[in-house]
């Protein structure tokens, strides 16, 4: 699959609306939101979805550890980032490293395994 950024926009739309929808019904904390902070929830959901869509399409390899790793590491970084930047400050201590590693591990063993499916096609 080629670097495509229009395909990365379009999959961050659709996936920012899905996951704006989702968070919306079951996190009560969202529904109390005023409509400007909603959007910019939006809006961050956007550029994460957009973000490691391109860098998973354009920047890592297939059955490549060291290209899966920096896939799940990218990926985490960016939303405890965000998260970091907008929701709560976070405190760097055991249950932090703990849950950071443990969340790079866990995508990056996704990516590992499932990067081949994104290259099947439907005869």
């Amino acid at each position: 699959m080629s670097c495509n950024l229009n395909r990365s926009i379009s999959v961050g739309f659709l996936t920012s609306i899905i996951i704006s929808i989702i968070s919306y019904y079951n996190i009560q904390g969202i529904k109390n939101l005023d409509t400007t902070k909603l959007l910019f929830l939006f809006v961050v959901f956007f550029v994460i979805a957009t973000s490691m869509d391109y860098f998973n399409y354009c920047k890592t390899k297939c059955k490549n550890v060291g290209s899966s790793i920096t896939y799940g590491v990218f990926t985490v970084s960016l939303i405890y980032v965000f998260y970091a930047l907008f929701v709560r400050d976070l405190y760097l201590n055991e249950r932090f490293v703990i849950t950071f590693t443990g969340n790079i591990v866990f995508l990056s063993i996704l990516h590992y395994f499932l990067c081949d499916i994104r290259n099947l096609t439907l005869a």
